[in-house]
């Protein structure tokens, strides 16, 4: 037998709004349109990171440290790994209009970027931007 729950709001049992809501990795949510249903935990983004100057880490979300490997090579480190090398990882340089990011090799416990400019060269970047998708293992 199935059911189903209607609320508007779920709060915590003191009522002061906070809610910890745990969902299983098949949990799926109705499109806008209500056409399709996708699996909420799989389009969910991984981790995520703003670093500059190499190493510094401005702000993140499950990346640890960054380690600087030589010019324009950065491996930013997981603090949980990923499932598989399987996964969708997207970067970007925040200054300079002609240099762009590289994805090197992928593990389940780092992504190895490559900072290049327009000609192909690796350069030292001032601020770097990245988000992975994938499965957590």
């Amino acid at each position: 037998m199935t059911s189903q729950l209607n609320v508007d709001t779920i709060v915590d049992k003191a009522g002061s709004g906070g809610s910890n809501v745990k969902m299983a990795n098949t949990s799926t949510y109705v499109s806008d349109g209500g056409g399709v249903t996708q699996n909420t935990v799989q389009g969910l983004v991984k981790a995520w990171i703003q670093h500059s100057e190499g190493t510094s880490i401005s702000d993140s979300f499950n990346f640890g440290s960054v380690t600087d490997v030589g010019t324009g090579n950065y491996k930013p480190n997981y603090t949980n790994s990923m499932a598989n090398d399987d996964y969708a990882a997207s970067g970007m340089v925040g200054n300079g209009n002609d240099r762009y990011c590289a994805a090197g090799s992928m593990t389940t416990a780092l992504v190895d970027t490559h900072y290049k400019r327009g000609d192909g060269n690796t350069t030292d970047i001032g601020e770097a931007l990245l988000i992975v998708i994938g499965d957590l293992a």
